[in-house]
């Protein structure tokens, strides 16, 4: 009875309120007025009414104004109210202001971070907040902290007024933890209680977590399952809290202990056909999964060509219900072989064509079992002291010889299918039968086709389209026009087309339907594509929602949308995609204000969510070339409103504790010389030598707006350096400018211009192999350097997934021009030497493609080539520019930068046979008597490589890949001594644990020909973030 007359004043109120606007209406406009509390902004807000001095009252108009107004974000509330004034009406927009978040803290916690707290109260530093929202994040830190095990934390919320909002602090009194007293199972636990607890991992004395109960509960059903109980149930666990202690029951039901028997199964092993039942032991087994898991065994035997074979699940359960058994009762049958499949009645479609279209639905039910890769553990096995193994499986039949009726009977649908696409509406496919010979247990088939008439298109008629001439040719392009077999296939991808091309045109409601009627017995048709339009949609108002700091112009500059032009939904998607690649917010929405009011004009309501100004990560690791590695990155966003940001990087490493150091190797040369610098014992990874890193402050721009529509951004870097690698030893200082044109998704353009200090030493066991002529023609490239380069590069790419590839194509060719500013050369052994001009142009390009494989399998190719050209007599690049080979991304068979290039090979070979022939060594230099000695000389590097990969990527686990590779590739520091014969070759394997980031790639590789007189090794274990 209360409810009825509260819903009577309600009506009554409503009513009365609506009289005056309604007398309102049609009502000449005096004045329209905002009405907001002091202080507040009210720039912008005049645009977003749509009713004019002057204009006569009306209801339409009011409405879009408030939905204009509320679809801002800045208002929590909007009421409109019409006032009778002389001479009309006076409108005005009474507006609430929303409460925005200016700043949220936490104290008081030491078990949640500030993170977990933010995530958990669900409040947004600089979104609105209300009462209600407040309430809410109180609430939901409280459940943070109780699923955490501190059922007696107390929340309290303080609110504070800033200039820019409220801040909110929240303090946290976390109280004692609830620990767990005691953990039981109840009913039938099937594993014994240790094992129980330990999936679990819940034990008595341990805070009670209510998260971890959860993963541990369904660790608990795991477990069960994988032990074979798979019918194991885990109840919710009853839960006791008294005071500060927890008990904790969980009731469990495992069920008998399962396992798989096959009878009468004489074609296919046990093994085998477990596999194809490819049982998932997380879905509870009942006689439904059984009699599927059945079915699956059945068809799999009719597509090996055993038409009769019979599959029958029972259950055996032993009597003290502990152990039972599912077996599967197999009656193979007798195989039946189709040796001959006939078509009678095709006249337009060949017998060829249409048994490739039944062999295709064969193939499309087929079931392959998942084989395992397996290893040989018994070495003498390979010699047959156990005899040869069974095959595994048999060969599978040509599908065109396997009868499999359900299959059979699909395939004269496709086969119709086949004839209506090319204009026979009328045809019938139908299966005769077959005839078999049971004697030799062959059979043949017969199907016989009807195909009726072929019906072609005799006129296209375009109605309702804004040219129609346009249309008719867009349908022409789909191949539905004059004199072509009617396709309905082609037909509705000729709606779908002009439907489109409607909507970018602004018909943003336009539907277009299709109408066929045939004619002369069925063999010419009409096809009318009409077209029900609607209004052509212009672009209302931009209506921007979650913005702090952000200059909603360079929202507007993005867009690219201008109120009064024809709207399409493209245009909102392109936009969308802008925006988010700014890199400035976490989430971009942009869509239409009410988008199913038929309406010539729409207001587009753009939502983003920004990202904290300040944001930062650190990151560590250890890495075989560079050691330990500890990174900070850091980002400073959109200073000033328009997307600058500033970002820091810094990378610290230790190259003392790197592979190479810790190599015995080099302690043995190192014990040899007493620790001082010597071939093989190099000082540069001693003490604080051995620190290396790299510090990056760089001002970045994602979009320059003067240049818009076009995708450039900008950036300005500084940089410090030093950079330990097998041949040198890199101190840089350098400024770099970069422009990034993002011309389409796929094909990206960058330039950049760069200025740098770069102060090259020499590593310890790099050669001086050449003569006296060779070191005047090609110097040394060490020494202080300044040096200037400019960077143009080109990215076409074409993947399907940017970091774990498994389809496309992507091209990255570069060029960079190097000229010095000054140059002051060393040898090896840091004496200066005259110097020499530096101008070269370094040429690089990679190309990568990547073929899948079935579901996961893949084959990556890839070829690289790069080379050095003096821009002038006598030009020479430093070490630090030179082209590299060996290592995770290069040749994997090799050391990192370990292959010398091949002409400094030959010579190196020439004088370790001069040395040899000496009768004392003491003529041969430190370096070469290391190398006689067996260690391994270092690579000047190149100024010419080529590069070959290929890359076999097959699924081994859930997440774990397994890549057996070979590469080819070699390098020459003098380029004009190339020969393509001379490649050194490497072949491996490895794993790939996939990752969001790309896989995490463990290789071994192997070196098919290693350099014995250069101490090459035959094995290298590489680990890397992503594969090429």
């Amino acid at each position: 009875m209360a409810l009825g007359l509260w819903l009577c004043v309600l009506v009554s109120a409503s009513a009365r309120a609506q009289a005056p606007e309604a007398r309102a209406a049609g009502q000449n406009v005096v004045a329209v007025e905002l009405h907001l509390p002091g202080g507040e902004d009210a720039e912008g807000l005049s645009g977003l009414v749509a009713v004019r001095k002057g204009q006569a009252l009306m209801p339409s108009l009011v409405r879009r104004s408030v939905e204009r107004l509320w679809a801002t974000g800045r208002f929590s509330d909007v009421v409109a109210r019409a006032e009778d004034v002389r001479g009309g009406v006076r409108l005005v927009f009474q507006l609430t202001p929303v409460s925005r978040l200016a700043r949220l803290r936490f104290d008081g916690n030491q078990v949640l971070t500030d993170g977990e707290l933010l995530d958990a109260s669900g409040l947004l530093e600089g979104g609105p907040l209300d009462q209600e929202e407040l309430e809410g994040a109180v609430s939901g830190v409280l459940q943070a902290y109780q699923r955490k095990g501190y059922d007696s934390v107390r929340v309290t919320a303080t609110q504070e007024p800033l200039p820019s909002g409220i801040q909110v602090s929240l303090h946290v009194t976390e109280g004692q933890p609830t620990l767990v007293r005691q953990v039981n199972f109840s009913g039938s636990p099937g594993l014994p209680l240790p094992r129980l607890l330990a999936a679990l991992a819940m034990r008595p004395g341990e805070v009670f977590d209510r998260v971890r109960l959860d993963a541990g509960l369904d660790q608990l059903r795991t477990v069960l399952r994988e032990a074979g109980h798979w019918r194991a149930q885990v109840g919710t666990p009853a839960v006791l809290v008294e005071g500060s202690a927890a008990s904790v029951s969980v009731p469990l039901s495992a069920g008998p202990r399962y396992s798989v028997r096959f009878h009468g199964n004489h074609r296919f092993t046990a093994e085998v056909l477990e596999r194809v039942l490819a049982y998932d032991v997380a879905e509870p087994l009942d006689e439904v999964v059984a009699g599927r898991l059945a079915r699956r065994v059945e068809s799999f035997y009719r597509h090996r060509g055993f038409h009769d074979a019979r599959v029958r699940p029972r259950e055996v359960l032993r009597p003290d219900g502990e152990v039972a058994v599912l077996a599967f009762d197999v009656d193979e049958g007798q195989p039946l072989r189709v040796s001959d499949v006939r078509f009678h009645g095709n006249a337009s479609l060949g017998s060829g064509t249409l048994r490739e279209v039944l062999a295709e639905r064969i193939r499309a039910g087929e079931l392959q079992p998942e084989l395992d890769l397996r290893l040989q553990d018994d070495p003498l096995d390979v010699e047959g002291r156990h005899g040869r193994r069974p095959e595994a499986t048999e060969p599978v039949p040509d599908p065109a010889t396997v009868y499999v009726e359900d299959a059979w009977l699909e395939a004269t649908e496709s086969m119709m299918e086949q004839y209506r696409e090319r204009g026979f509406l009328s045809v019938v496919v139908t299966l005769r039968g077959l005839t078999v010979d049971a004697r030799t247990r062959t059979a043949a088939a017969d199907f016989d086709v009807v195909e009726g008439p072929q019906t072609r298109v005799k006129q296209v008629v375009p109605n309702g389209f804004p040219d129609d001439k346009a249309a008719r040719a867009t349908a022409s392009g789909m191949g539905v026009h004059e004199g072509m077999p009617l396709s309905f296939e082609a037909v509705e991808a000729a709606r779908v087309a002009l439907e489109r091309g409607l909507g970018t045109q602004g018909y943003l409601f336009a539907r277009v339907t299709t109408k066929s009627s045939l004619e002369e017995g069925d063999k010419v048709a009409t096809v009318v594509f009409l077209a029900d339009k609607g209004p052509q949609v212009k672009v209302g108002k931009v209506l921007v929602q979650g913005l702090t700091r952000t200059d909603p112009d360079l929202i507007m500059a993005n867009l690219n949308l201008k109120e009064g032009e024809p709207l399409a939904m493209d245009s909102l998607t392109e936009g969308q995609r802008r925006l988010a690649r700014l890199g400035l917010f976490r989430q971009v929405d942009v869509a239409l204000a009410d988008p199913t009011r038929r309406e010539e004009s729409k207001d587009v309501v753009v939502t983003v969510h920004e990202r904290p100004r300040l944001d930062g990560q650190v990151s560590g690791g250890y890495f075989l070339v560079d050691g330990p590695r500890i990174t900070l990155d850091t980002a400073y966003r959109n200073l000033d409103g328009l997307g600058l940001s500033l970002l820091a990087r810094g990378k610290v490493n230790y190259a003392g504790w790197s592979a190479e150091a810790l190599s015995a190797d080099r302690r043995i040369a190192c014990e040899q010389s007493g620790g001082a610098a010597s071939a093989g014992c190099d000082v540069e990874l001693q003490g604080l030598s051995g620190l290396g890193g790299r510090g990056n402050l760089a001002l970045a721009q994602p979009r320059l707006y003067f240049l818009l529509p076009f995708e450039v951004g900008a950036r300005l870097d500084l940089i410090a350096e030093r950079v330990h690698r097998p041949s040198y030893v890199s101190s840089r200082l350098a400024a770099a400018a970069a422009l990034d044109w993002a011309v389409a998704s796929w094909f990206n353009v960058s330039l950049s211009y760069e200025v740098e200090n770069n102060r090259l030493r020499s590593r310890a066991g790099v050669l001086e192999l050449l003569n006296r002529a060779d070191q005047e023609r090609l110097r040394y490239p060490f020494g202080d350097f300044v040096l200037h380069s400019l960077r143009p590069a080109i990215t076409l790419d074409f993947r399907d997934d940017a970091t774990n590839p498994r389809r496309g194509l992507v091209l990255i060719s570069s060029a960079e021009l190097t000229r010095g500013i000054s140059v002051s050369p060393t040898d090896v052994a840091g004496n200066a030497v005259p110097a020499f001009p530096i101008n070269g142009l370094k040429l690089a390009s990679s190309l990568s493609g990547y073929i899948p494989l079935g579901r996961r399998a893949s084959l990556a190719l890839s070829a690289r080539a790069g080379t050095i050209v003096p821009m002038e007599t006598g030009a020479q690049p430093i070490g630090s520019k030179l082209f590299y080979l060996g290592g995770s991304s290069s040749l994997r068979g090799f050391r990192e930068d370990g292959v010398l290039p091949e002409d400094v090979r030959e010579a190196l070979h020439q004088r370790l046979r001069d040395c040899r022939s000496l009768i004392s060594p003491t003529g041969c230099s430190g370096e070469l008597k290391a190398v006689l000695a067996g260690q391994v000389p270092a690579s000047q590097g190149g100024e010419l490589f080529t590069l070959g990969k290929a890359e076999l990527r097959l699924p081994a686990l859930t997440s774990l890949d397994l890549g057996l590779f070979f590469e080819a590739g070699n390098l020459w520091l003098d380029r004009t001594r190339l020969d393509l014969e001379r490649l050194r070759y490497a072949a491996g394997l490895g794993l790939r644990y996939m990752t969001p980031v790309g896989p995490l790639a463990f290789d071994v590789g192997f070196n098919l020909d290693p350099d014995e007189e250069v101490n090459e090794a035959r094995t290298q274990f590489h680990f890397s973030i992503g594969t090429f």
